[in-house]
Order: C-alpha cells, then structure tokens, then sequence
C-alpha cells in the first residue's frame, strides 16, 4: 500500500488524530441503531395500544380530543422540525471541519428542545388548569377490584395522551444531555472532518425524537 493510500485512509477515518479508526465508527453506528431499534418497538406497542382503543370507541377519541390545544401541538411541530434541521446541518458542517458553525447549530438545536419543553410545560399547565388530568385519573371502585375511568371514554383518551407524550419528552430530556455533551466535546475540540462519530450518533437519536413526534402530532392533536 503506498503512503499516499495510508495517509488518506488516515485522514478519513481520524487515526491521524489518535482517534478510533473505521471499525470503531461502524460498531458504535450499528450499536446506536440497536438502540433505536428497541426505542421505535417501544413506540410501536404504544401506538397499537392506542390503535386498539381507538378502534373500539373512535367518536368518544374525536370529541376528547377536542379539549387539547392544537396551538401547542403546532408550535412544538414546528420546533422540533426546525431542530431536526439544524442537527443535520451541524453534521455536515463538522464533516466539511467547521467546527465553530457546528458547535453554533448544536446550541440552536438545544435551545429549540428546551422551548419544546418549555411549551410542553404551559400545555400541560393548561390540561391541569381545564381538567383534563383528572379525567387520565383511574379510580378503583369499593370492593370491584376492577379499575375504571371516572368518565370511561375520555379517560382512556387523556391516559393514552399523557403516557406517551410524557414518554417522549423523558426521550426530549435524554436527547438534550446527548446533545449538550457533544456540544461539551465540540467546544474543546475534540471533533474534526475526520472524526465526528459521537455528533452522528446524537444526531440520529434527535431525529428519532423529532420523527416520532411526527406521528403523535396527527394522532393526538389531529384525530379530532
């Protein structure tokens, strides 16, 4: 192999640098993509579980729907889309060594989860405010041993409403400490155009997040 050949191997796969060569950057994708695999089965069994009840009682999903705010369902849409955007342009730009660009993007990516949350907050602030929370309540009636709604239909609806979207902001939450960690690294130079494994990897989590977000919007906001 002549020299040239080495060195441009090297130059590709950041061994130049003392960093993981080709192998490591392909077992930590493939490990990353277990990891999703088992994140979307996760997903998969909530939304048949939502799938089931809707089948059963798809008038009384419509009119319960119809108390939750598709404002706030929106602007968070909205939000996480941009960030998906914006972590997606941070991997190109480290890929072409602009690290400071990159570094500038992972703050705006943060920043755009943190106001999901921040709206996700208000929202649920709102659903407290008109009685919604009470109604995802499951009340034990004396001596039955048998767990029912307090109003049986939308019930069931708010339950399967705040399981998952408290799922996913728990995986918004995971997402950001990902994300602020390689920002973290970026900052202190660690990545370069030939090795920025750890930013690929949080950016396909974050993509995960948001495209999972994707299919609740629709299914919760919009069923109504």
């Amino acid at each position: 192999m002549s020299t040239s050949t080495v060195t441009n191997k090297k130059l590709h796969d950041g061994s130049k640098w003392g960093n993981p060569g080709p192998m490591v950057y392909d077992m930590s994708k493939f490990g990353m993509w277990l990891f999703l695999g088992t994140e979307i089965l996760l997903f998969a069994m909530l939304f048949t579980g939502y799938a089931i009840y809707y089948m059963k009682m798809p008038e009384d999903f419509h009119n319960s729907a119809k108390a939750l705010s598709t404002t706030f369902g929106t602007i968070n849409t909205i939000i996480l889309i941009f960030s998906s955007f914006t972590v997606a342009w941070a991997i190109e730009c480290i890929k072409k060594n602009k690290v400071k660009m990159m570094n500038i993007l992972l703050v705006i990516t943060i920043l755009c989860g943190v106001a999901f949350l921040v709206n996700k907050y208000f929202e649920y602030a709102h659903e407290v405010h008109i009685g919604n929370l009470k109604l995802a309540n499951m009340q034990w009636l004396g001596g039955t041993g048998r767990a029912v709604a307090e109003s049986a239909v939308p019930s069931m609806f708010f339950f399967i409403y705040f399981v998952l979207t408290g799922i996913h902001g728990l995986h918004i939450i995971i997402g950001l400490g990902l994300l602020t960690w390689v920002l973290v690294k970026g900052i202190k130079g660690h990545f370069h155009s030939g090795w920025y494994t750890p930013v690929e990897i949080g950016g396909l989590y974050w993509h995960l997040v948001d495209l999972i977000w994707i299919y609740l919007f629709p299914l919760l906001y919009l069923v109504a």
